[in-house]
């Protein structure tokens, strides 16, 4: 199963993680303090052998499909790399 890490700032310093598989809830949506732990802590729930990739989204950027029990790890590089793919949408004038 893949599922799908869908990331949204409410606010400054205030990020909803809403996991998905096929576009229904896993899970309750919950509040982060960053992109990064959003990802980190959503990938570390996922019981073993429930899924075994993960997309995350932001803004309608994908990270790319990664294999789950590397997401937690590369959580700072999957952050950075979404932002920075949100920062030149803004700058193209596309968000």
């Amino acid at each position: 199963m893949i599922l799908t890490l869908d990331i949204h700032k409410e606010v400054p310093g205030i990020y909803t993680a809403r996991l998905l598989n096929g576009g229904a809830l896993v899970t309750e949506p919950r509040e982060y303090n960053s992109i990064e732990a959003a990802i980190a802590g959503e990938a570390s729930d996922v019981p073993d052998g429930f899924a075994h990739f993960m997309e995350v989204r932001y803004y309608g950027f994908s990270s790319g499909t990664e294999a789950i029990e590397a997401v937690a790890g590369k959580a700072p590089a999957i952050a950075d790399r979404l932002v920075a793919l949100v920062a030149e949408g803004h700058r193209l004038g596309i968000l």
